[in-house]
């Protein structure tokens, strides 16, 4: 890389430019925005909107591989942060390859559904089901996420009232895999067997259950 390169990139890491050549061949993976920090910079070309630099913090979710996270300083139009900012927004990223600390957001593409690999230990809900606490729950409502585990089931974002088998009741959002036989049992109202792990948010539905009679 030669010195007129070199300056290129400072300015464009000072001013919050993003990454053409990154956006071109890297990886194309899903982000999660778990949050965005404005700075003082902004810039304006031409005619067009007011760009400010902000500093992400995004969840980063490559096919097959586990997430990561990752840190972006990266220029956005100033009437798009308030949006960016709003909990669970997805984006579509690119990531080196030969360097995972380089990632940026592709706003030209839409968040590829990817795969999660297999987890394994205390935390996994095959070990939950198989050890956690029984409990029922209600099913409050639900969203695909746009992820599938290892066997290829669609996950979903569970909003979910522990209902009974703990002290008091109350309310959590998880992530559980939804197997095709089980999507009947998706609805709001549902009244479903579940296992509770170590944590309060440790909250594995046993679809093979069914619904609580």
């Amino acid at each position: 890389m030669g010195f007129f390169d070199d300056l290129a990139d400072g300015f464009r890491n000072l001013t919050g430019g993003v990454d053409e050549q990154l956006i071109a061949t890297g990886t194309l993976a899903r982000g999660e925005i778990l949050s965005v920090a404005p700075s003082g910079t902004t810039i304006t070309v031409m005619n067009s909107l007011v760009e400010r630099t902000c500093e992400f913090v995004i969840r980063v979710m490559i096919d097959g591989q586990q997430p990561f996270e990752a840190r972006v300083s990266q220029r956005v139009p100033e009437v798009s942060i308030p949006q960016l900012q709003q909990p669970g927004v997805v984006v579509a990223v690119r990531v080196d390859p030969a360097d995972r600390s380089r990632v940026a957001i592709d706003f030209a593409s839409q968040p590829p559904e990817v795969r999660l690999p297999e987890s394994t230990g205390e935390n996994s809900a095959a070990h939950i089901l198989a050890n956690g606490k029984p409990v029922t729950v209600v099913l409050v409502a639900d969203q695909v996420m746009g992820i599938k585990n290892a066997k290829g089931d669609p996950v979903h974002a569970l909003t979910l009232t522990i209902a009974t088998g703990v002290e008091t009741p109350y309310q959590v959002q998880v992530g559980n895999a939804v197997p095709a036989s089980a999507l009947p049992l998706v609805y709001p109202g549902s009244k479903l067997h579940a296992k509770l792990g170590a944590g309060p948010n440790d909250v594995v539905v046993d679809w093979a259950a069914g619904e609580v009679k």
